[in-house]
């Protein structure tokens, strides 16, 4: 055997290594891209089963909005008027209010009047009483 057989022996041998290693690779890649292709198949899958129970909850989410925002107008009429009657009792209170400071205001024009009617009463019962006791001494002298 020659150099350049022996050459020819060692890049055939390479070339066999080359296409085994090559022939691996590609064999792994293969597995890899099914494997993958399966994964895509799955997410595909299950995406497609998120999105219609998403579908169902967005439509059960608006029946229900659409529920509440009917209760909340037939009791509109029920707020409005518990607002009426609150500005109503505000209104009978603050009235109350100002008649018991008229009362009190009175009661305190009315003590003072007694006070002076009851100290002018006083002082004529107190006149009778001593032109009756000078009465009385002029009677006995």
């Amino acid at each position: 055997m020659t150099i350049g057989q022996i050459a020819g022996l060692i890049a055939a041998v390479a070339f066999v290594v080359l296409v085994c290693f090559v022939g691996v690779f590609l064999h792994r890649l293969a597995k890899t891209l099914t494997a993958t292709e399966e994964s895509l198949r799955s997410l595909t899958n299950d995406a497609h089963t998120l999105s219609e129970s998403m579908d169902k909850v967005v439509n059960n989410t608006n029946e229900l909005l659409d529920d509440i925002n009917d209760k909340s107008a037939q009791l509109d009429p029920a707020v409005k008027a518990v607002a009426d009657v609150s500005e109503s009792v505000s209104d009978v209170n603050a009235a109350a209010h100002r008649l018991a400071d008229k009362l009190s205001e009175r009661q305190r024009s009315v003590s003072a009047v007694e006070k002076v009617a009851g100290s002018a009463g006083k002082m004529v019962l107190l006149n009778l009483a001593s032109k009756l006791l000078r009465r009385n001494e002029r009677k006995r002298n």
